[in-house]
């Protein structure tokens, strides 16, 4: 009896465990977007020309949370370099597929990496305009993501309100941007060049319950709040309580509440 009641504490302690480490980044992955920003970064380039400096900061972004390479996990993301470097003129989306390194339901370390091959003749601005054939470009950023207290989007690109920050983690290895071409389009050994950004700085922010979970309120948790807030609108078409944003608050938004109760709590 004893023995079956250790396993059975045992069993219970590993699911506890299995649940708390996926518990950050699930709650990354629930929010459904994250915001952005790059705050500062150096960059070298070498091979047919040698030039290096620094990056200032560039605008917030908001970063849609989605499953690119469908394995069932929307934590994925499109990097805009237009959006990141908008005087340069590397016109591409990175597509950075997430990886959770570690989860141990106080701190998750995200890895995103990715490339593409563009096999493009660009004009690229690096102080002067220049032809560039550019064939690879690669890109990698790794967070620790940890909670904070409920709060609006510091960054201000977010509808609502936040639980997380994610900050770099891993250094050069896991936050860089790298990408190789030839100068002039010329695609000989002479003409090639490769540019690297490095020493990145960056925040980010998100968590938290979309209203299209049932967090009408916007507090972070879908509890008896939302539900009575839901049912006092009940057969309006007030925009807080309309959850799915279909003009009006009725049996469907009521389900939506009732379906995600307790969730962040």
């Amino acid at each position: 009896m004893q023995s079956r009641k250790a396993v059975s504490i045992v069993i219970a302690t590993l699911i506890s465990v299995g649940i708390a480490t996926a518990q950050i980044a699930n709650e990354l992955a629930r929010g459904g977007s994250i915001s952005w920003q790059f705050l500062s970064g150096e960059y070298e380039i070498t091979g047919a020309i040698s030039q290096s400096g620094t990056f200032d900061n560039s605008d917030p972004l908001a970063f849609p949370l989605q499953d690119l390479n469908n394995d069932g996990v929307a934590l994925d993301v499109l990097l805009d370099l237009a959006e990141l470097l908008p005087d340069v003129g590397l016109n591409y989306q990175v597509p950075l597929i997430a990886t959770v390194v570690s989860d141990d339901g106080n701190t998750a370390i995200i890895r995103w990496t990715g490339a593409l091959s563009p096999n493009q003749c660009i004009q690229v601005d690096i102080g002067t305009q220049v032809e560039v054939l550019i064939t690879n470009v690669e890109a990698s950023l790794q967070a620790a993501v940890t909670r904070i207290a409920c709060q609006p989007d510091s960054l201000g690109q977010l509808p609502r309100s936040v639980t997380l920050q994610l900050v770099p983690n891993g250094g050069d290895t896991y936050n860089y941007l790298n990408a190789q071409g030839y100068l002039f389009c010329i695609q000989q050994d002479f003409a090639r060049v490769n540019a690297r950004i490095f020493n990145m700085d960056w925040i980010g922010r998100g968590g938290g319950i979309p209203k299209s979970l049932g967090n009408v309120n916007d507090d972070c948790i879908v509890d008896d709040a939302d539900l009575l807030a839901v049912l006092f609108a009940f057969g309006s078409n007030s925009a807080a309580e309309d959850t799915n944003n279909d003009g009006i608050v009725d049996d469907a938004d009521l389900l939506t509440v009732l379906f995600n109760f307790g969730a962040g709590g």
